[in-house]
């Protein structure tokens, strides 16, 4: 099984790019792609190559592709499944859940009970993660899906990218993405955060429970919002990880103010 790093176990199959043994200390009985012979990791199946990153990409095309559309999905109890609205093989949908008209559904992804999909809506799609081979694009095959926790509310237009290998894109309980956000692979919601229109967020970006992120704002990939109470302006692009709640904007995004307590005119979180 093809892995990211951070999720490598026993019988996988993962990359570093890195010199430094403490990246990779946490591996055992696995195979690793890496341009270093390091020492002390006995367990590990070491495959020293130039640029282990584009042998990884390319392992991921020998894998057998297992995103398919033929309706067989497991469905919860009072679901509103619009007629062209489309499924993936092994989709597990909760009870009590819509989906639009003209949305789809990948296969290796889990939806919520509550949860609400408004039309033109794609879940688990494919993103764009490539390296150069000369002057060839090896893209990597996404082999992870995602996971919508209960009483989400994804607006309609809509997308979010499946995880990398092993990886799952995550939205926790309460979340709402107003209409025409892309999330980006690998992404970490945390609970009752809100998105509103046009959100961004790069692939493998984390954003703490009960945060709203303004319109058209950009959580850039890999940044980590590790906090909650964090509001990020409209337009703002988050380019750095922050560990302080307040009001972020501005390209790059700055913090503003410090905040207690209710916002005026933001959602008013907890009692």
């Amino acid at each position: 099984m093809l892995s990211i790093l951070k999720n490598a176990g026993s019988g996988s199959t993962t990359y570093y790019v890195g010199d430094n043994i403490q990246h990779i200390s946490h591996l055992s009985n696995c195979t690793l792609y890496c341009k270093t012979e390091f020492d002390g990791l006995d367990s590990v199946t070491r495959i020293v190559v130039e640029d282990p990153q584009l042998e990884f990409y390319k392992l991921s095309h020998k894998v057998e592709f297992p995103y398919t559309f033929n309706n067989t999905y497991i469905k919860g109890e009072n679901c509103n499944i619009h007629p062209t609205a489309v499924i993936g093989y092994g989709v597990v949908i909760g009870d009590n859940v819509t989906i639009g008209p003209n949305s789809v559904i990948y296969s290796k992804t889990q939806i919520g009970s509550g949860t609400r999909i408004d039309a033109n809506c794609t879940i688990g799609t494919e993103g764009m993660m490539w390296v150069w081979d000369g002057d060839v694009k090896v893209f990597l095959k996404q082999l992870g899906g995602v996971k919508i926790g209960d009483n989400c509310i994804i607006g309609s237009n809509s997308a979010i990218v499946r995880g990398s290998a092993n990886e799952l894109t995550i939205l926790e309980d309460g979340v709402n993405i107003a209409p025409g956000c892309m999330i980006g692979h690998g992404t970490f919601i945390g609970k009752q955060t809100h998105l509103a229109n046009n959100v961004s967020t790069g692939g493998s970006s984390y954003i703490a429970e009960y945060c709203f992120i303004g319109s058209s704002a950009v959580v850039s990939p890999g940044t980590i919002i590790s906090v909650s109470d964090v509001t990020l302006g409209s337009g703002g692009v988050m380019a750095k990880s922050i560990d302080e709640s307040g009001v972020y904007v501005g390209v790059p995004a700055k913090l503003l103010k410090k905040t207690e307590g209710k916002l005026r005119g933001m959602p008013q979180w907890r009692n």
